[in-house]
């Protein structure tokens, strides 16, 4: 009973200090950063396969980068278009973790901010492109997978925690919303 009693003692001791020390920061639990800062995509390198030359991109934000690699002709993608596209997505290293090109039917979703099946910055990169075009979109950790480990079928890991990922996406098709979006 008095070992249980000093544990506790010693993991409540050890707590406090944690809370004090993230108090005296300025910090909190969640304000613990989840990605590591040299996860900026503009400081890594880049295997030839992906195709990156960050310095010829457009810095969206610190996690997003975006690139015309095929200037469309059509429509302008807006936030609120449904859109399918075809894409491939890359590691930095080049290994290609997922793709869907034809013959296959495209992907399609909505470029809103709720959207649950689509990553964050394809939301904030595609805004701008043109239908017919091919962009290109560097995507930070932040806006991409995050801390989270991604894995095959198999358990085997496709895209590592913290990854920079690298996306050529074709834009088939963009049509505005049946309704429009509040506020427009």
């Amino acid at each position: 009973m008095s070992i249980v009693l000093v544990r506790s003692r010693r993991r409540a001791t050890i707590l406090g200090i944690i809370a004090t020390t993230l108090a005296v920061a300025g910090c909190s639990w969640d304000a613990i950063p989840t990605v590591p800062p040299f996860s900026d995509p503009a400081t890594q390198t880049y295997d030839v396969r992906t195709g990156v030359v960050i310095s010829n991109m457009t810095r969206v934000s610190s996690h997003l980068y975006t690139q015309d690699i095929v200037e469309g002709t059509g429509r302008t993608v807006t936030t609120g278009d449904n859109v399918s596209v075809f894409y491939v997505g890359k590691l930095i290293s080049g290994f290609q973790f997922d793709g869907r090109v034809a013959p296959s039917p495209p992907f399609e979703f909505v470029v809103d901010s709720t959207a649950r099946n689509v990553l964050r910055g394809w939301i904030g990169g595609l805004p701008g492109a043109k239908v017919g075009g091919t962009r290109r979109l560097v995507i930070g950790p932040a806006l991409g997978y995050q801390n989270r480990t991604v894995l095959d079928d198999d358990s085997n890991i496709t895209i590592p925690q913290n990854s920079v990922l690298v996306f050529d996406v074709q834009i088939i098709s963009a049509t505005p919303p049946r309704f429009p979006l509040p506020g427009r």
